[in-house]
């Protein structure tokens, strides 16, 4: 591999003189250039884009405020393939939330298959009861002993200055990640297939500027002093009237378009204003179709996000839930008009899939004057330290032994977690849990408020609302989702709270742990994995019961495979 770092005065020079299709990789450190001057960073990348092969890699790196608008540039001519959300050294900032928030875009060229190789950070164990930090519930036998497979919310490296340059740490996991082995061309791959040797090429990338590589034990001078306090407001004049909605216009939940709606509310009425929109991923809804060519969802979002803008008071707080590539789109309409606040990482891990699993939710914090808004930073700012795990257990424990150490709660949210139980799940494809919303409305509105979702689903936002003492305004298209949310709100102003029924799930003759550890065993006695036709022959137990128990035989051989592979 032959990696190239230009330093600042030739970065883009070497990229200019680059061949086009030539590169393999390259990861452009925005800070150690000016981050400021859109337009000419806006050119370099256009030659990254140049230079790339087809199955390039792109790696760009900087801050929160000013990437969303290069990404939205880049995702013209490649394919977005994530934000890594990676937790640098604490910021603190005049208001709002300190950040930890740096980050890395990653962008693939054309239409090869994307390549990054399967990379493991090693396991973090509690500093009280010494089992993992990441409860498995129940899955401990599938534990790689190498370590997790990283997802795009990196916590686990040496906290650093990431804003104005990337670290080495940093820098060597990105590389690890490359999975870029020489290659032949592609006549070299049809005569390999043949059995033939063919010529095979030399992999290149190039890595700069190299001011702003950081070099470990040493603090590098920033390539351009900046700090994260006071960011500049928008030249946008509001009205500093605040103006009270009638009686009539809150604690109510609208059936209807959520625009259309919106524009019935004065300028300014609002205290918090939320949506969680859908995902332009086909989900199920009953309704709303959820696969809208790209233009067209966007131009859907800005249309009840200008409303937003409209609507929200001068002391009021704007909160937008997406996945990154979308939250891009989102933070680059919002920054003509609104003072950026935070882009709140939730690292909320779903499922495990992918060589580098997506646990990484965009959570846009905005709001209409710089500081003097409303939050509540001082009654919420403190978090159980995450060096502890979270199982109810361990959490009893320490605290009853007065072992309860704290850290800030910063922009990035790693503590609340998806909805698990089919239980807490109302039937909506995409329901947020009422912690998240919870955190919300405590931090950006007092009691009396008035909290408003035009896309609000299942009700979460409208529920927790109530239960905080809030006054709220709810919006959907879909009219169950609507009695869904009145019938919950109803039942906390009766109850305090919504039940749930118990869901009982039919019981299994034989777990899925115990069906995996006896492969395991015959692994290990077979010394390579066993075949169906070997657990016929071996086990005790019925090949139909692995059959009927797993929906693929991979899947029945996690653990065998962990096993051959230490």
């Amino acid at each position: 591999m032959h990696i190239t770092y230009p330093d600042r005065e030739d970065f883009f020079q070497t990229l200019r003189g680059a061949g086009s299709n030539s590169l393999d990789f390259i990861v452009v450190v925005t800070a150690a250039l000016n981050p400021f001057n859109t337009e000419r960073l806006k050119a370099c990348l256009g030659e990254c884009v140049r230079a790339l092969r087809n199955g390039g890699l792109l790696f760009v790196q900087g801050r929160p405020d000013y990437l969303p608008e290069l990404g939205v540039y880049l995702d013209q001519y490649l394919n977005f393939k994530y934000w890594i959300a990676i937790e640098s050294t604490v910021q603190h900032r005049d208001s709002g939330l300190p950040s930890v928030h740096a980050a890395v875009l990653l962008f693939s060229k054309g239409s090869s298959r994307f390549n990054v190789r399967r990379t493991r950070f090693p396991h973090r164990y509690c500093a009280f009861c010494k089992r993992t930090l990441k409860d498995w519930g129940g899955k401990a036998h599938l534990m790689h002993p190498d370590g997790y497979v990283i997802s795009d919310v990196w916590t686990d490296l040496p906290q650093a200055d990431n804003y104005t340059q990337i670290s080495v740490p940093v820098l060597n996991t990105i590389l690890r990640m490359l999975d870029l082995e020489p290659r032949g061309e592609e006549k070299a791959d049809l005569l390999q297939q043949a059995g033939i040797q063919g010529p095979s090429r030399e992999v290149k990338g190039l890595v700069g500027p190299k001011e702003g590589i950081g070099v470990e034990g040493v603090v590098a001078e920033p390539a351009i002093q900046y700090s994260l306090p006071g960011f500049l407001k928008p030249d946008v004049e509001y009205s500093d009237v605040i103006n009270e909605v009638g009686d009539k216009k809150f604690d109510i939940v609208h059936h209807g378009d959520a625009v259309e709606i919106l524009k019935q509310y004065p300028d300014n009425s609002v205290d918090l204003v939320f949506a969680d929109p859908p995902y332009n991923l086909d989900k199920s809804y009953n309704v709303y179709e959820d696969e809208q060519e790209d233009g067209q969802y966007i131009k859907w979002c800005n249309s009840w996000l200008r409303e937003y803008v409209r609507i929200l008071k001068p002391t009021g707080s704007l909160y937008v839930l997406n996945l990154p590539r979308w939250t891009m789109y989102h933070a680059a309409f919002l920054n003509k008009w609104l003072c950026f606040q935070s882009w709140i990482v939730w690292d909320a891990l779903s499922e495990p899939r992918g060589k580098l699993m997506p646990a990484h939710y965009g959570l846009l914090f905005y709001t209409k004057q710089p500081t003097d808004f409303t939050f509540n930073y001082r009654e919420l700012g403190q978090l159980d330290a995450r060096y502890y795990c979270l199982r109810s257990s361990c959490v009893r424990k320490r605290k009853a032994m007065g072992v309860d150490d704290k850290m800030l709660l910063t922009d990035i949210w790693w503590d609340i977690h998806r909805i698990k139980h089919r239980r807490d799940r109302d039937y909506h494809p995409c329901q947020l849990p009422d912690a998240l919303m919870e955190r919300i409305i405590r931090l950006s509105t007092n009691e009396g408020d008035i909290v408003l979702d035009a896309l609000c689903g299942a009700g979460t936002t409208p529920v927790i609302a109530v239960t905080l003492g809030r006054r709220y305004v709810a919006i959907d298209i879909d009219q169950k989702y609507v009695q869904i949310t009145k019938k919950k709100i109803a039942e906390v102003k009766r109850k305090g709270y919504v039940e749930r029924e118990s869901v009982h799930k039919p019981q299994r003759k034989y777990t899925k742990k115990e069906l995996q550890l006896e492969l395991r065993e015959l692994a290990a006695e077979l010394g390579r994995l066993p075949t169906p036709k070997d657990v016929q022959k071996m086990s005790e137990y019925d090949l139909d019961v692995f059959l009927d128990t797993f929906p693929t035989w991979g899947k029945a051989l996690k653990a065998a495979k962990l096993g051959v592979q230490s």
